[in-house]
């Protein structure tokens, strides 16, 4: 065994809670900021163990065979998720779907599903998702399953005009820099990002790697333009009915007009 700062300690046992043992340039990649409560404790030693190129915490060795199995489970949910990728890419609506939750670390259990982001352009959210889940109808998770092996969950639903997530905490930043975009129209990944700067706060070496370079031009759609009103009638006519279905089955899920977040951990 050997000693790390407490910052890298903290980051390894936050990927302890998801069975994940860390690399180096990994424990590195993810470190959180340094608080003045952390750096003021026993100038900075906590014992690790190693294991080839992986790091975790004493006792945690069967970690590494562990990620290496979820490894191989994850690339045959990775193909389904480029499938149903291009599939969605039909839909003139959708502005970008990312790949998020375990997949997007590669650390799936066999019998996970596939958590997905939808971005839409502004007020077709509603519509957008209603034609989805027709058109994913055998290939997605279906609510009230304990269990859907490779099935796709489509949990997180944003527009353009509503990237910015107001739950903050360390989890959400986590989920913010993991997602990993299938495709993406106008650098939806970037805004998506740049919107929520305050990630920086929790991750800020991953946060600075991921926006490295100048700022794009990003495509908001503009408030106010020809045919809005139509959309937005549109949008909440769809909206309603699929709101009062969900309601009385509804516990944490927070829905609205231009956002709707089914997944439990991202609705504290």
């Amino acid at each position: 065994m050997a000693s790390l700062p407490p910052s890298l300690r903290e980051t390894l046992a936050y990927f302890d809670k998801y069975d994940y043992p860390l690399t180096l340039d990994e424990i590195r990649f993810w470190q959180g900021r340094v608080t003045p409560f952390a750096s003021s404790r026993a100038k900075g030693v906590t014992l690790f163990s190693r294991k080839g190129k992986y790091y975790f915490l004493p006792g945690r060795s069967h970690l590494v065979k562990l990620r290496h199995q979820r490894e191989k489970f994850s690339k045959t949910k990775w193909v389904i998720a480029r499938e149903v990728g291009k599939k969605l890419e039909k839909f003139s609506s959708i502005e970008a779907v990312f790949v998020t939750g375990a997949l997007a670390m590669n650390n799936c259990p066999q019998d996970d599903d596939i958590d997905i982001m939808i971005v839409t352009h502004p007020n077709t959210l509603w519509i957008t998702r209603f034609f989805v889940n027709l058109y994913l109808w055998r290939l997605r998770r279906f609510p009230g399953q304990t269990s859907a092996p490779n099935k796709i969950c489509p949990n997180l639903w944003l527009d353009t005009r509503n990237l910015k997530l107001e739950i903050r905490n360390l989890y959400i930043a986590h989920e913010i820099l993991q997602a990993k975009p299938l495709w993406n129209r106008a650098h939806i990944h970037a805004q998506f990002l740049r919107s929520n700067s305050w990630a920086s706060k929790y991750l800020p070496v991953a946060y600075k790697h991921l926006t490295l370079g100048p700022s794009p031009k990003f495509r908001r759609g503009k408030a106010g333009s020809q045919g809005e009103v139509f959309w937005k009638l549109l949008n909440l006519l769809f909206f309603l009915p699929q709101y009062l279905y969900m309601l009385p089955k509804m516990t944490s899920e927070r829905v609205s007009l231009h956002s709707a977040f089914f997944h439990p951990r991202l609705n504290p």
